[in-house]
């Protein structure tokens, strides 16, 4: 990556999300904010997107904040939902260009 590229990564953070039904995508969206990558702007994010998709929350846990800060994704299955979740996944994604 150039400097350029990364100057102009770190302005801003920018997510593709989507929901997973049978192994396909049945909805999916890109989530671009202007805030760094921290915990609390991954909560908030992550509470954008849901609203976004139409999809309840789940709960989040420091497990799925450092698989994203490591792998820089994250899968939320049913089972991390309190509401029912129409689909199987919810799968967040961290799009570097």
């Amino acid at each position: 990556m150039t400097q350029n590229a990364s100057a102009v990564y770190a302005l801003y953070m920018k997510i593709w999300a989507r929901l997973m039904k049978d192994d396909k995508i049945a909805k999916d969206m890109i989530y671009v904010s202007p805030l760094p990558l921290s915990e609390g702007n991954y909560e908030l994010w992550l509470r954008d997107i849901c609203h976004e998709l139409d999809a309840p929350n789940p709960v989040l846990l420091n497990q799925h904040y450092k698989n994203f800060v490591n792998f820089h994704n994250t899968k939320f299955r049913q089972d991390d939902f309190v509401e029912t979740l129409d689909c199987d996944m919810l799968v967040i994604e961290d799009c570097k260009e």
